[in-house]
């Protein structure tokens, strides 16, 4: 074996641990949360729990419409959470909707000030299941998901490097990753219609 590749090893191996140490907990949580988007029934995700708040906004933010003060006192007074995707005006109303990983927030105000307030949550289940998927969840976390993907490339290559110089078993690695391969090619070709 030459030096170089034995630094290799050395380096692969002392990556291959820091780093999956390092990612643990990320990786627990997608493994955990793909698995509950996998079984959305199982934790309660089908079924939104959906609630309504009604009040007034002051007038003075809707003649004419100043985006900024309806939102805040959406905020303040109703409880409304999370950035908004989308505002929209028409002749007889404002519509605001808020949203932010599981939950969903929907207010209409009309000209006169009266406000409906309508919330849709799908608990801690459906906030770890947005932030597996992303939704919702803003750029910071997005960089975060894209961290976790190339972590786990490079856990997967230092772990082949490894894997290489397994001389007597590296037969059974070569085994189990065409065994691997194989299952998925089949479940995907038998089984998804």
């Amino acid at each position: 074996m030459s030096p170089a590749y034995r630094r290799l090893l050395k380096a692969s191996r002392t990556a291959h641990v820091y780093l999956t140490l390092f990612g643990l907990v990320l990786i627990l949580f997608f493994a955990v949360t793909g698995f509950m988007l996998n079984h959305e029934d199982w934790f309660g995700m089908t079924d939104p729990r959906t609630w309504r708040k009604e009040g007034v906004v002051p007038t003075a933010a809707l003649n004419p419409v100043d985006r900024l003060a309806v939102v805040e006192a959406l905020r303040k007074d109703f409880g409304a959470v999370g950035v908004v995707h989308a505002f929209k005006e028409t002749d007889d109303a404002v519509e605001v909707e808020f949203i932010r990983p599981g939950v969903r927030v929907l207010a209409e105000v009309r000209r006169d000030g009266h406000a409906a307030v309508e919330f849709e949550a799908r608990g801690w289940a459906g906030v770890m299941t947005d932030l597996h998927k992303g939704k919702n969840a803003g750029r910071a976390w997005g960089v975060l998901i894209d961290a976790v993907c190339v972590l786990l490339l490079v856990i997967a290559a230092t772990g082949l490097v490894l894997w290489s110089s397994l001389k007597a078993r590296g037969k059974w690695g070569a085994l189990a990753v065409l065994l691997g391969l194989g299952a998925g090619l089949a479940v995907y070709y038998w089984c998804v219609p």
